[in-house]
């Protein structure tokens, strides 16, 4: 029914229906959407999977991507 889709809507567990109420809900929502993203397209891949380099001319692999974005979850400002 949804071929040219990654996964059913129906079946998508990154819909909720929470409402965000603020800008600081809506950043976080969003954080978490694109989170269990990544750990979808994650899930199942073993190391070589993981390390293997995504479409030319990029080098980014998933597991670059997971090394990149865990970066900048442990700097604090000022």
């Amino acid at each position: 029914m949804y071929q040219d889709m990654w996964v059913d809507p129906d079946d998508d567990p990154r819909e909720t229906d929470v409402q965000a109420v603020d800008e600081r809900g809506v950043l976080l929502e969003y954080l978490r959407y694109y989170r269990h993203t990544l750990e979808m397209k994650c899930a199942g891949l073993d190391a070589e999977q993981l390390a293997q380099r995504s479409v030319p001319p990029s080098t980014m692999s998933l597991l670059g991507l997971v090394r990149h974005l865990a970066e900048g979850s442990g700097t604090s400002a000022g």
